[in-house]
C-alpha cells in the first residue's frame, strides 16, 4: 500500500506556514511600533526646537525683536541626517523661512506628515501670543524629512523578524528531533513485524506511547484472529486429508474388486464408477495440495532445491503411469546437473509433476517423453 501522506511532512508544512505568517506579522507589527516610537521621538525634538524659536522672539513697543537661534537646529542634526525646513509667522505674515510649507488642515493638530518636495516630511507647529492677552499669534512651523527614520524602523523590524525566523528554525529543528524520538517506538514495532516469520502471530509486548496503545491493541487482536484461522486451516487440511481421501480410496478399491465379480453386462457401469472415483480422488488430492501450497506460501517456505535430483525422483514416480500408456520417460544425467534453485520444494515438485504428467497424457503410444534440466540465460 502506497503512503498517501507523511506525518513529518504535514507537520513541517504546517510549521512552515505558521512561520511565514508569524514572520510577516512580526515584521509589520514591529515596523509599525518602531516607526511610531521614532516618530514620537522626532516630534519631541521638533517641539523642542519650535519652542526655542518661539522663546527667541520678543515683542517690543512698536516692533518684534527676533533672531533665529540656529544652534537649536543642531538637536535635529544630531538625531538624524535629514533636511530641515522652518517658517516663522506673525499671524499670516511670514517673518522668516519657507513660505510654501504645507499647513495642516486640522487646526488643533500640532504634528502631521506631508510630502514636501518629493520627500516624506514630518512637521510640527507651535504658537504663542505676542504678549499676554493679545490676539496676535507668533507661530513657528518646523519640519524634518523622515527617510532615515523609515530606514531605521525597517531595519529594526527586519532584524527582529530575522531573529524570530531563526528562533522558529531552531524550534523546527528541535521539533524534528523530538518527532523522530517520539516515532522510535513505532519504527521499532515495524522492524519487529518485518523480522517475524509469516506464521508468528504472537502479540506485541513492547512498551509503546499512550498515543499508539490502541493501535497495538488492535494489531494484537488481529494477530489472535489470524492465529486462530491458521490453526483452523491446519486442522482442516489434516481432517480433509483423512475424511475425503480415505472414503474415496475405499470406493475405488471396492469398485475394482466389484469389476471382477459382476457380469459382463454390468462391467461398463462399474468401469464408469472406477473412472469417476479416480477423478474424484485426483481432484480432492489437487484441492488439498492447493490448500497446502497456499499455506506454505503464507509461511514463506523456502530452501535450496537440487532441481536435477527432484526431477529424477519425479520420473521414477511417474514411470509406472507412463508404462501403462506405452510411453517412455527419458531423463539422462539429471542428478549430475548440479543446478540448485531457491524455492518451495513441495510447490516445485507439484508443478513439475503436473508438467510431466500432461506430457504423458498427450504423448502418442510407443513414443518417448524426454526430460532435461539446463541453465539458459542465467535461469534454470
Amino acid at each position: 500500500m502506497d503512503s498517501g501522506w507523511s506525518i513529518r511532512g504535514r507537520l513541517f508544512s504546517l510549521w512552515l506556514l505558521m512561520l511565514i505568517i508569524v514572520s510577516i506579522a512580526v515584521y509589520w507589527s514591529t515596523n509599525a511600533v518602531v516607526e511610531r516610537s521614532l516618530r514620537e521621538g522626532q516630534d519631541r525634538n521638533l517641539q523642542a526646537v519650535a519652542q526655542v524659536i518661539l522663546d527667541s522672539a520678543i515683542k517690543a513697543d512698536t516692533s518684534i525683536d527676533f533672531e533665529l537661534p540656529y544652534q537649536a537646529f543642531e538637536v535635529l542634526a544630531y538625531s538624524a541626517p535629514e533636511r530641515i525646513y522652518y517658517a516663522v509667522f506673525l499671524d499670516s505674515e511670514i517673518l522668516s523661512g519657507y513660505a510654501d510649507l504645507p499647513q495642516s488642515e486640522n487646526l488643533g493638530q500640532s504634528s502631521y506628515g506631508e510630502i514636501y518636495r518629493g520627500e516624506s516630511t514630518r512637521f510640527y507647529v507651535a504658537s504663542k501670543p505676542i504678549r499676554p492677552g493679545s490676539s496676535e499669534q507668533f507661530r513657528v512651523l518646523i519640519g524634518q524629512t523622515e527617510t532615515s527614520y523609515q530606514k531605521q524602523s525597517s531595519t529594526i523590524a527586519a532584524w527582529i523578524a530575522f531573529a524570530v525566523l531563526a528562533s522558529f528554525g531552531l524550534l523546527a529543528l528541535w521539533a524534528e528531533l523530538s518527532l523522530r524520538h517520539a516515532l522510535k517506538p513505532v519504527v521499532a514495532i515495524e522492524k519487529d513485524l518485518i523480522a517475524r516469520p509469516a506464521d508468528d502471530f504472537s502479540p506485541i509486548e513492547r512498551q509503546v506511547p499512550s498515543e499508539v496503545v490502541r493501535l497495538v491493541q488492535t494489531l494484537n487482536r488481529i494477530f489472535e484472529q489470524h492465529r486462530g484461522l491458521l490453526q483452523e486451516n491446519r486442522a482442516f487440511i489434516a481432517e480433509a486429508t483423512h475424511q475425503i481421501k480415505t472414503p474415496i480410496a475405499a470406493i475405488l478399491m471396492r469398485a475394482e474388486l466389484l469389476e471382477r465379480e459382476v457380469e459382463e453386462s454390468s462391467r461398463s457401469a462399474v468401469k464408469d464408477l472406477i473412472i469417476r472415483a479416480r477423478y474424484a480422488s485426483k481432484l480432492s488430492t489437487q484441492l488439498l495440495m492447493r490448500a497446502t501450497l497456499t499455506y506454505r506460501e503464507v509461511l514463506g517456505a523456502r530452501d535450496q532445491v537440487d532441481i536435477g535430483g527432484l526431477v529424477a525422483g519425479i520420473l521414477r514416480t511417474l514411470d509406472p503411469v507412463a508404462e501403462i500408456k506405452d510411453v517412455g520417460l527419458v531423463g539422462d544425467e539429471l542428478e549430475s546437473a548440479g543446478l540448485v534453485v531457491f524455492g518451495d520444494r513441495i510447490a516445485l515438485r507439484e508443478g513439475i509433476t503436473c508438467l510431466i504428467d500432461n506430457a504423458i497424457d498427450y504423448a502418442p503410444s510407443l513414443t518417448d517423453v524426454e526430460v532435461s534440466v539446463r541453465r539458459v540465460n542465467g535461469r534454470v
